[in-house]
């Protein structure tokens, strides 16, 4: 007869265990929906930037200044936080076993 101790154990470490995996795959989802709204932005940004800067007769000087730095500001800041959220791997939860060295013993 199995020990119902036991069972519980395994049942809860099976519950832990599909509970890390389902929130770190909300945090993917999140994670690349961010990625694709910060393109959109950028994108958006970069545009309105540009008719600015490539049509200087119909706006001043400081307006076209403004949009110059904030098209550079805007893609500096893009590539920044792209290497420093998004690639490294540390980030991502490792996905291991919860079961304990004691338990996975007593199963054998």
């Amino acid at each position: 007869m199995s020990d119902p101790r036991a069972l519980e154990q395994l049942r809860q470490e099976c519950e832990t265990f599909n509970q890390v995996k389902a929130q770190g795959a909300q945090w993917f989802t999140l994670r690349l929906r961010m990625g694709y709204a910060g393109i959109v932005l950028l994108l958006g940004i970069a545009a309105v930037s540009s008719v600015i800067v490539l049509n200087p007769v119909s706006y001043s000087s400081t307006v076209i200044g403004i949009a110059a730095t904030t098209l550079f500001v805007d893609m500096l800041s893009m590539v920044a936080s792209i290497f420093r959220l998004v690639l490294p791997q540390s980030s991502a939860t490792r996905l291991k076993p919860v079961t304990t060295a004691s338990s996975a013993a007593r199963r054998r």
